[in-house]
């Protein structure tokens, strides 16, 4: 019965504590509301590129690119490949501006520029499953979308930051971006 009661009590100082007023101490001003006006910022896309694990310049990455073409060769169903193809461009573009980072931008252009091969297998894939007369989910439609919005903007401060030999490719890279973005309507 004791416990109970302890119980019970308990139970009512707990109660009393949490739902007790509080107080606070901090002046306040009396400000006149003024209107903010706010300029659209610029809209950048909302979407993380993954991390790419191992690098080209790393000697187990022959390894990982066997998998890769493993499971490849192994997806049948053309919605999934075409999420995979999105996530190797993703993961190759990530391991570009990691690349990049440590100065290697020749390597890094290179394993971008297959990056944007992926994303093209991607979209393409996805024409030709529309041109059979089947449905394309939209959640898919929108990461490809995102996607592409997100290598736009990394490539474009690649571009910026190469230096003369690799502009070329990543600009190449830019360029097939865009054409893939704008091939995006036809598959809605």
């Amino acid at each position: 019965m004791s416990k109970i009661i302890s119980w019970v009590g308990a139970l009512v100082v707990l109660l009393a504590v949490v739902s007790a007023p509080s107080y606070s101490f901090a002046k306040t001003e009396n400000a006149v509301a003024q209107p903010v006006t706010t300029q659209p910022a610029e809209v950048k896309p909302e979407y993380p590129l993954p991390y790419p694990g191992v690098l080209p310049d790393h000697p187990l990455y022959s390894l990982k690119a066997l998998r890769d073409k493993i499971l490849d060769m192994l997806i049948v169903d053309p919605i999934r490949k075409s999420e995979f193809y999105i996530l190797q461009g993703d993961k190759r573009l990530q391991m570009g501006v990691m690349l990049v980072d440590k100065g290697r931008t020749t390597l890094g252009e290179q394993v971008v520029s297959k990056g944007e091969k992926y994303m093209y297998q991607a979209v393409y894939g996805l024409m030709t499953l529309k041109q059979g007369r089947k449905e394309i989910p939209g959640y898919l439609l929108d990461r490809l979308e995102q996607s592409l919005a997100k290598h736009a903007e990394v490539l474009g401060t690649l571009v910026t930051r190469a230096t003369e030999p690799d502009k070329s490719g990543l600009a190449g890279s830019l360029e097939l971006v865009g054409k893939l973005t704008g091939e995006l309507p036809k598959l809605k």
